[in-house]
């Protein structure tokens, strides 16, 4: 994956596949520091140690499929640009997943599209509490699923004109601290 938004797509559709109901998405960028941390963490049941130990063997997966590439793809990602990638998870314990990555690093993917990435996790999953917090050279953006459709006063999920406005409350609030 060339986008660090995919790999947050993925880390939290599987995630949502073992069962979290809570996703919570923090990332950090400090350009003064030369740092992008990216935590992705959840309530799901975790990883068994047996799957915690392997986790980012390209050839383990607990699906059916054949292959588990999305950690170890952003664990080499994260090396080759002078970060690294741990997992802290335990059975019944939810797991988090953090990302660093020298800001500036010339390799270092790019962050390009958190606010597709948002919208499509929120309207894919009403069922699931998304959390979401972007901080920017010391400006932050917060933005909670749950909260947002309560105070959004749509009587549905399904309301059409929810995904103009997760979009619009996502677009502008990352324009706020200079990510458009």
């Amino acid at each position: 994956m060339e986008d660090l938004s995919l790999h947050i797509l993925d880390i939290a559709e599987n995630a949502i596949a073992a069962g979290a109901t809570r996703i919570t998405v923090i990332i950090n960028e400090n350009e003064g520091r030369d740092l992008l941390a990216i935590r992705v963490s959840d309530n799901g049941p975790g990883f068994t140690s047996e799957a915690l130990r392997q986790a980012l063997d390209p050839f383990f997966t607990t699906k059916e499929k054949r292959t588990g590439l999305g950690l170890p793809l952003l664990a080499q990602a994260a090396e080759l640009c002078g970060g690294d990638l741990a997992i802290a998870a335990g059975p019944k314990k939810g797991a988090r997943i953090a990302a660093r990555f020298r800001h500036g690093h010339i390799d270092r993917p790019p962050l390009t599209n958190m606010r597709g990435t948002m919208t499509a996790l929120v309207i894919g999953h009403p069922e699931i509490d998304f959390r979401y917090r972007h901080r920017r050279n010391g400006q932050i953006f917060r933005f909670a699923s749950r909260s947002f459709f309560r105070e959004s006063g749509l009587s549905s999920w399904t309301d059409p004109l929810l995904i103009g406005r997760v979009d619009k409350m996502l677009r502008t609030g990352l324009r706020a601290i200079g990510r458009t």
